[in-house]
């Protein structure tokens, strides 16, 4: 089943993204209803930045450039709906854009972002979704034809207008093509975001684990060397708790021993410890570090190793 493109926040507008070798053939049927201009695009005619043309990737031929459908006309219903968000925002820009006798694709779509950015405009949002799915589906796929990516035609879409829908305030509508031109400048971008993915993921990860063992899988003999080495440290650790508790019982005095108690056992602060004992704080700090060292001394004794 072929995979559907669905507006964002519009849910009853969807896109139906065909099968590779049907885009294809409808890229070029598209291409042939759209006009001379169009087809003198795809024939290498040169057009000017502000017409819509955006720089290829590098890895594609230097002189190679990316166009677009131009569509010359606002679809009626498009225009119905352009008009009544008009009255009903009074919206500057957009009142005399859809006065115009003659209303341009490029200008409507200057004036409803603008009015998505200035009040969150959701109606706005789901006009310029579908005056532009088709536009950006041909300019998306243009680029993932000369670059060889990878990418799902439909990913790449879906996140152009996510972009477009949580950044509005990057949109500046200071030139008549500002929005495709920012629009197309987000699904390039997009698209090589999906290359650099590809190059980091080129490597397939059996082929690494053939060349790189992993020094992580353990073995049968690792398993039971392992085993044997924590039956060895729970045991010395067993017999170091007994010789701490001899030394704690017989080599330290009793204020000592209640001292680390307190802050050891009891978890008190050295300050309340302090009050509990009797004496001064710094006094008190005293008591602890050298009960402390005292029972450190005489592990070492016990052990019958010193540090050099």
């Amino acid at each position: 089943m072929a995979p559907r493109i669905r507006n964002p926040v519009c849910k009853g507008v969807s896109v139906v993204q065909p099968p590779s070798s049907e885009r294809d053939e409808g890229y070029a049927a598209g291409l042939r209803a759209a006009g001379p201009a169009a087809q003198g695009a795809e024939a290498g005619l040169e057009l000017e930045p502000e017409e819509g043309v955006v720089a290829a990737a590098s890895t594609a031929e230097p002189e190679a450039r990316i166009r677009v459908e131009l569509l010359e006309e606002v679809p009626p219903a498009a225009l119905a709906a352009a008009r009544r968000l008009s009255d009903e925002t009074g919206h500057a820009l957009l009142v005399r854009v859809v006065g115009q006798p003659r209303v341009e694709l490029q200008a409507l779509n200057n004036a409803l972002m603008d009015l998505y950015r200035e009040r969150s405009s959701i109606p706005a949002y789901s006009l310029l979704f579908e005056l532009n799915m088709r536009p950006f589906s041909l300019i998306a796929a243009r680029i993932l034809r000369l670059t060889n990516s990878r990418a799902d035609l439909g990913d790449i879409i879906q996140e152009a207008f996510l972009a477009i829908y949580r950044y509005p305030s990057r949109f500046c509508p200071d030139k008549p093509n500002a929005f495709r031109n920012w629009s197309y400048s987000i699904i390039r971008n997009t698209v090589y975001r999906h290359l650099n993915a590809d190059a980091r993921e080129a490597v397939p990860v059996d082929f690494v684990h053939d060349i790189l063992a992993d020094e992580r899988s353990a073995g049968p003999d690792r398993r039971t060397e392992d085993a044997e080495a924590d039956e060895n440290c729970t045991r010395v650790y067993g017999l170091l708790l007994v010789l701490y508790a001899r030394i704690y019982e017989q080599d330290l005095k009793p204020r000592d021993r209640l001292a680390l108690q307190l802050v050891e056992v009891d978890g008190l602060a050295y300050r309340d410890a302090a009050d509990v004992i009797g004496c001064k704080l710094e006094n008190f700090k005293m008591i602890v570090c050298r009960a402390r060292k005292k029972i450190f001394a005489s592990l070492v004794c016990a052990l019958g190793s010193r540090r050099s």
